[in-house]
């Protein structure tokens, strides 16, 4: 003892890694000691590696540990000395087999490596692979061990999830072949559910067919359920109706839940869940529960339910078994036609092509490489997602050629680390098929080993071609929504300035007309008015454009068919492109009705035509056609997202096309490739607001060598009827003299309401003006008795003028009105009633129009105002 604590006290004191002193009791044993030098070696080896390292006796008592090996398990050397591992590291889950091995190892004194789970000291286990290794003294006796520890806690978690996943195709392949090989349904449903419990190490479960009552509920008939009799009594009832099939028709209960919802059913404590229902008598203890629903093509007809799992159940649990679900919804199904038809033969044809589907929508396929013969084996989906035939051989060159030409180093790695440091891998990667298809799988792989080198590799295929097109096509969606946002937010400053340029416009048109009718004039003034009036005319026609772009401009939709518009234009057309383009005209039949004013298609053609005479640099062609077309999103291209009826206009040419820069930015307003005066690029961003305001869409294909091809699409006629309001251009232009009146004026903009006062004064009326709401009621209620007409604004600051209308009509309902409105917006948005009996009047105005809108007010035939905004 006395010769143990002095070779103690030669140990650092820097914490047990190092060789901690120790009591008397704690010391190591003298024996192994005599064959090291401690007070060098131990601090050597705790320097030297980072892994768990052990020194024990012969008779397998704990001598010294160092730090690492305290991190991996917690427990520290003061605790441990003197105790064998399987005092304190091995627990319920250690391979007894493995610690004999170890036992028989250790008796002849021989070195060995193995893997084994252990347990630290909080309880939590953990595997390990360990190497070790006999220490002898100086004449070679035996006298104690070496053990250095790999933690490999990941490998094995891996491995185990691997495992359970071929487990689970294997499950699947198995549960399919027992229904197409047995004349005994039942046994084959018996297997399944077997396979169910040991892949959720269940306790017991059930698997059953849902069935509609006469009320159309849903109740359940089992067709393999596992022995839950608990006495005499329940066992006979168990015998009698395990054979034709237990019949639950509770919709309160857990599974009753999963047949009213068709959703899956987690309950990890049911004692508490108020779903539970309760438990006969006598009933073995309900722990946890899982209810699967079952469904095929949408529908559920069938339910799984597993008790009892050792750990709870989890979302992992329902995905992870949902092909295995798929499986067995098939094979319910497959069952059904085998109880209508009656007939062995037919039954079983039709449940081998129920597999065969199967197999295709789990989209699954395994493989296995023997890496000593390099010998690959596929799977049947393996052969299905390569679309190769059945009887075809692969070799591992031939399967990584598969592979798309981007995607062939990176598996090729893969499969070589697999093999060499047995690594797994888990990637998404495009191949070709045989047909020279391209698609998307999730490739799974590790590899098994045998004495830590790898022997063979395991994987498995997913096609998730369709999954990797749908976050494709969410990102296409997601940028043309952005786009579509960009040019809302563009058209509406469009329409927001062209609102205010209309305002400045009337001003500048108004006090140029009342001028042009001062007779004193000379011929000098009058002419630079009248360049004043074609300047401001000109400038109305471009608020116009960017109000169409806006999708703002006032037109007079009707229901038309869109060949006789384009066959009265074709002409006009053909003279517009010249004799150097040749214009083919081709119509579709029986082409459908739209709702559109033939004014904007004419405007759109005449762009387009303009533009392809324009890309066409000598002679060329332009196609203009029509079809219907019925439209089922989600496409592939282009603008559309609503199904439905459309007739699709398409105009094409062959002259320059546009780059993808240039298309980028097609639609945007002053966006233009002309040198500079040769236009103000509003063509094709007026053409897409007349698009936009008839609820239609475009595509565009172009390409710098071929052409460029516009598709419009507008709804068919019955899907939507645009509003149609009564617009001042199609009032009557009279000349006929009208009796002087009273006119109430109301209008915000102080310049708009001078120059509007001047204007009703010149048609010989009395005016009294109002710059503000309050101010237009006040003069209402004092000289209310001599105004016979109201003209105002629609926007205005205090409240629309819609409303001053109705306020106004309350207490004076002999009073006529006209609106006055800078876009169409105005006469829509803020009137909640499709249809009013006032004339609206669109800014800028001349005199002959005012005119006529007064006249149209004050002289129809008067409706309440109940009755005409019904």
């Amino acid at each position: 003892m006395e010769d143990r604590l002095i070779i103690q006290q030669k140990f650092p004191e820097e914490g047990h890694g190092a060789g901690t002193r120790a009591s008397a009791n704690a010391a190591p044993s003298n024996n192994v000691l005599s064959s090291l030098n401690a007070s060098v070696f131990f601090p050597l080896v705790a320097r030297l590696t980072s892994h768990p390292v052990m020194i024990s006796d012969l008779e397998g008592g704990t001598v010294w540990v160092n730090d690492a090996f305290t991190r991996l398990s917690g427990w520290h050397l003061s605790e441990i000395v003197g105790r064998r591992p399987s005092e304190f590291l091995h627990g319920a889950e250690t391979d007894p087999a493995t610690v004999e091995v170890i036992r028989q190892r250790t008796v002849s004194g021989l070195a060995f490596q193995c893997e084994i789970q252990n347990y630290r000291r909080d309880g939590s286990s953990f595997w390990i692979s360990l190497d070790a290794q006999p220490i002898h003294d100086e004449d070679g006796k035996l006298c104690g061990y070496f053990s250095v520890q790999n933690d490999v806690s990941d490998r094995k978690k891996a491995e185990q999830r691997w495992s359970r996943e071929h487990r689970l195709l294997s499950a699947v392949a198995s549960s399919l072949g027992a229904f197409v090989s047995r004349d005994d349904p039942k046994s084959a449903f018996n297997e399944i559910l077997l396979e169910l419990i040991d892949l959720t190490e269940s306790e017991y479960g059930f698997i059953g067919e849902v069935l509609l009552n006469e009320h159309g509920e849903p109740w359940l008939k089992t067709y393999s359920m596992t022995n839950i009799a608990w006495d005499d009594e329940s066992r006979r009832l168990y015998e009698k109706y395990s054979e034709i099939g237990f019949e639950f028709r509770s919709l309160e209960t857990l599974f009753g839940k999963v047949l009213s919802t068709r959703e899956p059913v987690i309950s990890n404590s049911p004692a508490n869940d108020p779903r539970s229902g309760g438990l006969p008598s006598g009933h073995p203890p309900l722990k946890r529960f899982l209810g699967l629903p079952i469904s095929r093509d949408g529908q559920l007809i069938g339910m799984a339910g597993l008790a009892n799992c050792p750990r709870e159940y989890s979302e992992e649990d329902i995905e992870f078994l949902s092909p295995l679900l798929t499986s067995i919804g098939h094979v319910i199904d497959s069952y059904r036609r085998d109880l209508k038809r009656r007939e062995v033969e037919n039954s079983l044809r039709e449940t081998e092509e129920w597999l065969e589907e199967t197999s295709r929508i789990a989209e699954i396929g395994s493989w296995q490489l023997d890496v000593s013969t390099m010998q690959l084996r596929w799977s049947e989906q393996t052969r299905r997602i390569h679309e190769v035939p059945s009887n075809y051989r692969p070799e591992v060159g031939t399967a990584i050629d598969f592979y798309a030409p981007e995607a062939r180093n990176i598996i090729s790695d893969a499969v070589q680390n697999a093999v060499r440091n047995g690594t797994p891998w888990d990637l998404e990667l495009p191949i070709i098929t045989a047909r020279g298809r391209r698609r998307w799988v999730r490739a799974i792989g590790h590899a098994s080993d045998t004495e830590g080198k790898p022997t063979q590799l395991v994987g498995v295929f997913k096609d998730v071609t369709q999954r990797h097109n749908a976050d494709q096509e969410r990102e296409r969606l997601q940028d043309q929504f952005i786009k579509a946002q960009k040019m809302e937010s563009v058209g509406r400053l469009a329409g927001g300035i062209a609102h205010d340029f209309n305002n400045m416009l009337a001003v500048v048109l108004g006090h140029a007309e009342m001028s042009l009718l001062d007779s004193s004039l000379s011929p000098q003034q009058r002419s630079h008015m009248k360049a004043v009036q074609v300047a401001g005319q000109r400038a109305a026609s471009l608020t116009r454009q960017l109000l169409a772009f806006a999708s703002r401009q006032h037109a007079t939709p009707q229901n038309l068919n869109l060949n006789g518009v384009v066959r009265n234009l074709i002409e006009l057309l053909r003279k517009s492109l010249g004799e150097s383009i040749r214009l083919e005209w081709l119509p579709g039949d029986d082409l459908w009705d739209i709702n559109i004013d033939p004014l904007q298609v004419d405007q759109m053609l005449a762009c387009l035509c303009l533009n392809s005479k324009e890309a066409i640099s000598e002679s060329g062609r332009v196609l203009l056609s029509t079809r219907n077309e019925r439209v089922s999103p989600p496409r592939q291209s282009g603008m559309m997202a609503i199904s439905g009826d459309y007739v699709v206009m398409t105009l094409s040419d062959n002259g320059r096309g546009m780059d993808a820069s240039a298309m980028a930015n097609l639609f945007e307003p002053f966006n233009t490739t002309k040198s500079v005066g040769q236009g103000p690029g509003l063509g094709l961003a007026t053409v897409y607001g007349i698009v936009q305001q008839n609820r239609g869409a475009i595509e565009v294909e172009s390409d710098p060598l071929v052409g460029t091809i516009f598709r419009f699409y507008f709804p068919r006629v019955h899907l939507a009827q645009d509003e149609v309001e009564t617009s001042v251009t199609s009032l009557s232009s009279e000349n006929s003299v009208q009796e002087s009146i009273t006119v109430l004026l109301v209008e915000d903009e102080p310049v708009l309401l001078r120059t509007a006062k001047l204007a009703i004064r010149q048609l010989g009326h009395r005016v009294f003006t109002a710059p503000t709401v309050s101010q237009a009621l006040q003069l209402v209620q004092t000289r209310g008795d001599s105004i016979q007409l109201v003209i105002s604004d629609i926007v205005m600051p205090e409240m629309s003028g819609w409303e001053l209308v109705r306020q106004i009509h309350s207490v004076k309902p002999d009073i006529r009105f006209v609106l006055m409105s800078g876009y169409q917006a105005d006469a829509s948005i803020h009137n909640v009633h499709d249809n009013h009996p006032f004339p609206v009047l669109n800014k800028p105005f001349d005199l002959q129009k005012l005119a006529a809108a007064i006249r149209h007010a004050t002289e129809s035939p008067w409706l309440s105002l109940d009755k005409g905004m019904q």
